[in-house]
C-alpha cells in the first residue's frame, strides 16, 4: 500500500511538471499533444545527400534488387552451383527483369507509387501485385518464342518471392530509418480506451503521427483482455484505470471514439490524477455528423480578397510623427489601443494616453514599445471634463492630437440620446478649443460611415462633430490643421459582426442578422489606423479622409463565408437567423453624400472628401442641442433638435441603393 502511494506521488509530480490538468469537463483537441523532437536525430537527417531520397534512386535500386533476386533464384535453384550453360540463361534474363521490373513499378499506367517512409501492409500487398505482370511476361516468352534461354518455373517463382522480400525489406528499412531520426526523445505516455472496433485503428494512429507513446490499452470488451492489439497490450477494462495511471505513469488518456459507455469515468478518474484526457473520434463518428470540427478563424482570413492590406509606414507619416508629443484620445479602446502601438513605433517624442477605462490603460503601457517613445504618459480622465483637458494640454502640450473616443454602438445610443450628445459632440468641443487654444499642429477625429445621411442618434452626433470640425479649421487665427477620417465597420473592432459572429458559433449558433439585404463596408484594425495616421500627414483644413474599402458586401454573405472559413456548412451546423433590423440601422450605409466633391490623396487607397460651407445658424442650433443634453432633456426632444441641424437626419431613413467608392 505504501509502494502504491509513492508511486501516485510520483505520478501527480511527473503530471503536474509536464501536463496541463484537466478542469471544468472539457475534453481538450488530441492535436494539443506536445512531443520533444530530438535535434541530434535531426542532424543526422541533414547529412543524407538529398539525391539519395531522389525518386529516380528508388527506381535503380529496385532495377539492382530485381537483377539480385535474378541471381539468388538461380543459386538457389540449382544448388549454389550454377553450370556456364545455364550462366547465359541467368544473365539474359537478369537484363530483362532489372529492367522490367521497376518500369511496372513505376513508369507503367496504374503503376504502383507509394511512398516508402510510410509503407505497410497495403503497399506491400500493392508492390506484390504490380509485380506479377513481369512474371506473367517472362512465362509467355518462354513458351511462345522459340529460341530464347530456357529458364526454370521454379527460377521465376524463387525470383519473385525473392524480388518482394528484398523489395519490402529495402522500404521497411527506409520506413523505420525515417522514424529512428524524426522520432521525438520525449513523448508523453499514453493510455487508449476504446472497444474492439476503435483501438486498433487508434494504435495505427499513434504509431504514424507521433503525438504520444501507447503503453497499453483499455478495452470495454471483456474477451480482450490480456491479449495484443496492433501490437500493444490491453491491460485491463476501465475499471481498473486508477491503477493503471499510476503503476504506468501515464500522461495522456485517449478515449477512441466519442460514444464510449465508460466515457464519464474515464474523464473522472483520470482528472482526478490531473491526467489529461484526450478524445479521438472514429471515422463512424465523423461521417454521421457526431462529431464536428471546426478551426479558428482569424482577421486576415476574412478580408482576403475583399481589402488590400498594406504594413509598410510611409515616410511621410514618419517625418511627421518623428520626435512629437501626440495626445491620443480612447486610448484604451479597439482603435486607440491600435493607434498607440503604431505611433509607438514612429519615434515620437512623449506619447499620451487619454481614456476612461484604467484597466485598458495599465494593459497598454506595457505593450508600447518604451526604447523608441522617450516619455508614456497614462491619464485616466474623461473628454467632457474641462478641466481634465486643459490640465493636460497645460501640462504636455500635445502637437498632434488623434481623437478616437466616442460612443459608437448604434442601439446602445438610441436610448441613451443625451450621453450621445456630452461625448460625442460636446467633448469633441472641448478636445478643439483646447486644441487651438494651445497652438497644436494637427487634430485628426476619427468619425464613421454612419454620419453620411444619419439615421441614428450614434451617426448623428458623429456629423455634427465633423461639422465642427470644418467649421473652425476655417476659422481666421490659428495654425491648427483639422482632418476627419471616416470608417467603414471595423473587423475585429469592441462590437463588431466579426466577434458576435465567433461567439455566436462557438455557442453552436444561430447567427442573427438584421434584414437579409443589408451592406456594409469593411476594414481592419490596423488598416483603419494607417488611414488615420495618414491623414495626420497630409494636415489639410477641415476635409474628410476615407480608405478605399471596395464594394460593400452583404451582411449574410460575410456570415456564411466565417461559419465555412470555420470549417462549418451555412444552414446544417449553423443557422442563420434574421432577427429584423435595430432603431438606427440602415440597410445600406453611404461613404459620401451625393454633392461630395472626392479628390485623390499622395497615398494610394485613401480618398480627400472636401469640407463644405458650414450655414451660419449652425453655432446656435449647436448650442442649444449641448444645453439640452446637459439638462438631461427627454431623448425626444434631443432627437427633434438634431433633425433642425444640418445633418440630414431621419430616423425612418432605409437607403435602398449601395454606393460604391468610384475611382
Amino acid at each position: 500500500m505504501h509502494q502504491f502511494g509513492s508511486r501516485q506521488t510520483k505520478l501527480l509530480a511527473h503530471a503536474q511538471s509536464r501536463t496541463r490538468s484537466f478542469s471544468g469537463g472539457t475534453v481538450e483537441n488530441l492535436h494539443e499533444l506536445q512531443a520533444v523532437p530530438d535535434r541530434r536525430h535531426e542532424r543526422y537527417a541533414d547529412l543524407i545527400p538529398p539525391w539519395l531520397l531522389h525518386g529516380y534512386v528508388r527506381v535503380l535500386l529496385d532495377g539492382l534488387t530485381a537483377a539480385l533476386a535474378m541471381i539468388d533464384a538461380y543459386v538457389l535453384r540449382f544448388d549454389f552451383h550454377v553450370e556456364p550453360k545455364m550462366q547465359h540463361s541467368m544473365w539474359t534474363w537478369l537484363c530483362v527483369v532489372a529492367v522490367l521490373r521497376p518500369l511496372s513499378l513505376h513508369l507503367t499506367v496504374g503503376r504502383h507509387q507509394s511512398t516508402w517512409r510510410f509503407f505497410d501492409m497495403r503497399d506491400g500487398l500493392s508492390l506484390a501485385l504490380h509485380s506479377l505482370p513481369v512474371t506473367f511476361f517472362v512465362l509467355l516468352v518462354r513458351w511462345c518464342v522459340p529460341g530464347v534461354p530456357i529458364v526454370p518455373y521454379s527460377v521465376l517463382i524463387l525470383e519473385f518471392g525473392i524480388f518482394l522480400i528484398f523489395a519490402s525489406a529495402l522500404r521497411v528499412t527506409r520506413r523505420l530509418a525515417n522514424e529512428a531520426i524524426y522520432r521525438p526523445t520525449e513523448r508523453p505516455r499514453a493510455l487508449i480506451v476504446g472497444c474492439e472496433t476503435t483501438l486498433a485503428t487508434a494504435v495505427h494512429h499513434f504509431h504514424d503521427c507521433k503525438e504520444a507513446q501507447v503503453i497499453g490499452l483499455v478495452s470495454e470488451d471483456e474477451h480482450l483482455a490480456s491479449i495484443n492489439i496492433a501490437g500493444r497490450p490491453v491491460l485491463g477494462p476501465p475499471e481498473s484505470l486508477m491503477s493503471l495511471l499510476v503503476s504506468h505513469q501515464i500522461e495522456v488518456v485517449v478515449l477512441s471514439g466519442a460514444n464510449l459507455k465508460c466515457a464519464a469515468q474515464v474523464i473522472r478518474d483520470a482528472s482526478s490524477l490531473d491526467v489529461q484526457v484526450r478524445i479521438l473520434p472514429s471515422s463512424s463518428d465523423l461521417m454521421d455528423g457526431k462529431v464536428k470540427v471546426h478551426r479558428p478563424v482569424s482577421i486576415d482570413q476574412l478580408v482576403q480578397g475583399h481589402v488590400e492590406a498594406r504594413k509598410e509606414v510611409h515616410q511621410t507619416v514618419v517625418r511627421c510623427f518623428k520626435g512629437r508629443t501626440v495626445l491620443i484620445t480612447g486610448a484604451g479602446g479597439s482603435i486607440g489601443s491600435e493607434i498607440v502601438r503604431q505611433v509607438s513605433a514612429l519615434n515620437v517624442d512623449r506619447l499620451v494616453m487619454l481614456d476612461q477605462d484604467e484597466n485598458s490603460i495599465f494593459e497598454l503601457i506595457s505593450e508600447v514599445r518604451k526604447p523608441l517613445v522617450k516619455e508614456i504618459v497614462p491619464i485616466v480622465g474623461n473628454i467632457r471634463d474641462r478641466q481634465t483637458v486643459r490640465r493636460t494640454f497645460e501640462r504636455y502640450c500635445p502637437e498632434i492630437i488623434l481623437h478616437a473616443a466616442a460612443y459608437k454602438h448604434v442601439p446602445v445610443m438610441e436610448e441613451n440620446c443625451c450621453e450621445a450628445v456630452l461625448n460625442n459632440i460636446s467633448g469633441t468641443h472641448e478636445l478643439i478649443d483646447a486644441a487651438i487654444e494651445f497652438d497644436c499642429h494637427r487634430f485628426v477625429m476619427v468619425s464613421t460611415d454612419k454620419a453620411v445621411n444619419p439615421s441614428s442618434v450614434m451617426g448623428a452626433t458623429k456629423r455634427i462633430a465633423e461639422l465642427l470640425i470644418q467649421q473652425r479649421s476655417s476659422a481666421c487665427g490659428h495654425r491648427t490643421h483639422f482632418t476627419c477620417v471616416r470608417f467603414g465597420n471595423v473587423l475585429g473592432s469592441r462590437g463588431s459582426v466579426v466577434p458576435i459572429f465567433l461567439r455566436q458559433i462557438a455557442a453552436g449558433g444561430p447567427i442573427t442578422i438584421t434584414h437579409e439585404e443589408m451592406t456594409r463596408y469593411f476594414m481592419t484594425i490596423p488598416q483603419a489606423v494607417r488611414l488615420v495616421l495618414q491623414a495626420a500627414a497630409i494636415g489639410s483644413q477641415g476635409d474628410i479622409y476615407l480608405l478605399d474599402m471596395g464594394d460593400p458586401i452583404k451582411i449574410i454573405d460575410f456570415a456564411k463565408e466565417i461559419v465555412r472559413l470555420a470549417g462549418l456548412t451555412p444552414g446544417k451546423d449553423i443557422e442563420i437567423k434574421v432577427v429584423g433590423m435595430r432603431p438606427g440601422e440602415k440597410i445600406h450605409e453611404r461613404l459620401w453624400g451625393e454633392d461630395a466633391l472626392v479628390m485623390n490623396t499622395p497615398f494610394r487607397d485613401v480618398f480627400q472628401l472636401k469640407a463644405i460651407r458650414v450655414p451660419d445658424d449652425f453655432s446656435q442650433q449647436l448650442t442649444e442641442l449641448e444645453a439640452a443634453a446637459h439638462a438631461r432633456e427627454s431623448d425626444t426632444i434631443i432627437q427633434e433638435l438634431l433633425c433642425r441641424l444640418p445633418i440630414d437626419y431621419r430616423q425612418d431613413r432605409m437607403e435602398l441603393t449601395p454606393m460604391a467608392i468610384a475611382n
